[in-house]
């Protein structure tokens, strides 16, 4: 690479120590360029642009409010299934003749899709674009939504279920990726993933409500119609509205060159974590469902095959060069810790909460599925409060503090379902667990996302929030499969004590009791790890430090022509900067260049914003 033309423009001091330095001393400037890009250069920069200032690509306010709405609808879809199975899962049981193990399929199937290929999708938006993948995602939900309203068997319908979750897989990712590169952090992005965000009480809403509604008049069938609808719309409002990101929505990629960037993807490292995760929830699955429980053979063996297979996947991701889950990711400050908080949150929440708290409403206090929607509506109205709190103090209260109170309320909200007794009036304790498990799920939910994408580069953000959603979804289908083993095996005690007894509404209470106070357990664990994290204020820093009258680096790339300049953060001696023009006619050498100059001086307090 030849410079044309080399400017430097600094204070006194500065100067000679610039100057005087060669290339060929400055151990910076002599290693690869892959490394001043990737490690030194991208995860140290911020935009010049106001981050409280409106993106240029939305061409107005309401194109802005319209565009969020819709990829907001990447997080309906998740919440969507567990409004739908708090409500649905007695009527699908009545249905299909089904119970124990077998029921719980309806669920896990879709959570555990949804959680072993989110990865895969995650790098395929990086690779293929975030807003293609939009596309194809809620167009394949409607499609697989028609499909399981005309099923008849409920391994048929337990196929259609995991197919919506793969659809849940591709989209959450690559709707976090392109607001996540749209936005600059500061107060705005706080708001606008806060709006995100709030799709998961939205979709809870929905959920809750049709499936009240349906079920109570129509069939549980017609809740699949009415999505069927809302995402075939959806798809054609993205392609119209939404923008696509910076990376590679902008390409027209052949068909061949869309096969050529998918097999680019880690498949082996895929079908190892998928083969893994289905085996152990299989195995847990089948313990509820035999008579002997964990201590059967084939359980055990299924078991053991499935933590080998994931070993094997760990092993394989740390020699694999474009691994699936790099496990770089689990180095960045906080992000392991906070990972495992939202493993243990989701199983209480979405794995025992809500799952047995619908069962719980309707098989023993005996609420219609139309009065257990409107137990459950007061879920919302929480996840509302919750939501609007902490788009608000995001960057003044620590995440920290945030952390250790929501899974505070997880806690106690376990607490309440498992000393609930028999005949309590469901505004004594029922209400106030069901609201206070929604609000430390919306807390905790927006603290560790906003954390994750601040935590990495711009290039990994849609694998992190992959990541992220990864644990999230395989928490819920691992709490359903284990405190459904533990309410198995309470039921089949009950069975040999009674044999001739039917299974009554007591001995019910007494079964899911069991599975709320594994979900103490599981949120007592995460309270303490929660103290050990250290998350701080989000939007905050930066918006301290724009308000400095700091000089900065500025790279401009045009056509034939780069300018990367650097300025001292904090100096007092003018205007200090250096200046390079006409590096290259390559714009990808010359953020390299910009790269190798960050790198030199960030030892001598320069900060580089692009």
């Amino acid at each position: 690479m030849t410079a044309e033309k080399f400017t430097v423009q600094a204070s006194e001091s500065e100067t000679s120590s610039v100057d005087e330095k060669s290339h060929d001393d400055d151990p910076i400037a002599n290693t690869s360029y892959q490394y001043a890009r990737e490690d030194v250069y991208a995860p140290s920069v911020n935009s010049l642009v106001d981050p409280e200032a409106r993106p240029e690509v939305f061409k107005t306010t309401f194109h802005e409010i319209s565009a969020v709405i819709i990829l907001t609808f990447s997080t309906v879809m998740n919440t969507i299934s567990t409004g739908v199975m708090q409500i649905a899962v007695p009527a699908l049981g009545r249905e299909f003749e089904i119970s124990g193990g077998d029921l719980s399929w309806n669920a896990t199937s879709y959570q555990l899709m949804s959680a072993t290929t989110i990865l895969l999708f995650s790098g395929m938006a990086d690779r293929i674009g975030r807003k293609r993948l939009v596309v194809v995602s809620y167009a394949w939900f409607a499609i697989w939504c028609l499909a399981g309203s005309f099923t008849t068997h409920h391994i048929v319908f337990d196929v259609c279920r995991g197919m919506q979750g793969l659809a849940a897989a591709a989209c959450p990712s690559a709707g976090v990726g392109i607001l996540g590169s749209t936005y600059k952090s500061g107060r705005r992005k706080n708001r606008i993933m806060a709006i995100f965000n709030a799709g998961a009480p939205v979709g809870l809403l929905l959920g809750i409500i049709t499936g009240g509604i349906s079920i109570e008049y129509i069939s549980w069938r017609s809740i699949f119609h009415f999505y069927t609808i809302i995402f075939t719309v959806l798809t054609v409002l993205v392609i119209f509205v939404v923008p696509g990101d910076s990376i590679n929505d902008n390409i027209k990629f052949t068909p061949k060159e869309i096969w050529q960037r998918s097999m680019e993807l880690d498949w082996m490292g895929a079908l190892l974590s998928t083969v893994g995760c289905i085996m152990f929830v299989l195995a847990a699955s089948q313990a509820s469902s035999s008579i002997n429980g964990w201590a059967t053979p084939y359980v055990i063996v299924i078991l053991i095959l499935s933590l080998v297979v994931l070993a094997a996947f760990v092993w394989w991701e740390s020699k694999c060069e474009r691994p699936l889950m790099p496990l770089r990711i689990w180095r960045f400050p906080g992000f392991a810790i906070n990972m495992v908080i939202v493993l243990f949150g989701w199983m209480c929440f979405t794995g025992v909460l809500n799952f047995y708290g619908g069962l719980y409403l309707q098989n023993v206090m005996g609420a219609s599925p139309l009065l257990a929607a409107f137990y459950l509506f007061p879920e919302i109205l929480a996840s509302i409060v919750a939501v609007s709190v902490i788009s608000s103090i995001l960057h003044i209260a620590p995440g920290r503090i945030i952390l250790i109170f929501a899974q505070m309320l997880f806690v106690t909200a376990s607490l309440l379902w498992a000393l609930v007794p028999l005949g309590m009036p469901y505004a004594a304790m029922v209400m106030p667990a069901l609201c206070l498990a929604v609000m430390g799920a919306d807390l905790t939910y927006n603290v560790v996302n906003l954390h994750t994408l601040s935590a990495v580069s711009k290039n990994e953000q849609s694998t992190a929030a992959g990541i992220f959603y990864t644990i999230n979804h395989l928490a819920g289908s691992l709490g359903i499969s284990l405190s459904t083993s533990i309410v198995s095996s309470i039921l089949r005690k009950e069975v040999v004590n009674m044999p001739t007894s039917p299974i009554t509404a007591p001995i019910l209470a007494k079964a899911y009791k069991g599975a709320f106070w594994f979900a103490t357990g599981i949120s007592s664990a995460g309270l303490v790890l929660a103290t050990f994290t250290k998350v701080g204020k989000q939007g905050a820093h930066e918006e301290e430090k724009s308000t400095q009258d700091d000089a900065e680096v500025a790279c401009v790339l045009k056509p034939g022509e780069t300018t990367c300049g650097i300025r001292r953060r904090g100096s007092s001696g003018g205007n200090s900067s250096i200046i390079f023009q006409n590096v290259d006619e390559d714009a990808n050498e010359a953020g390299e260049m910009c790269g190798l100059l960050v790198g030199e001086h960030a030892r001598k307090g320069y900060e580089a914003v692009v």
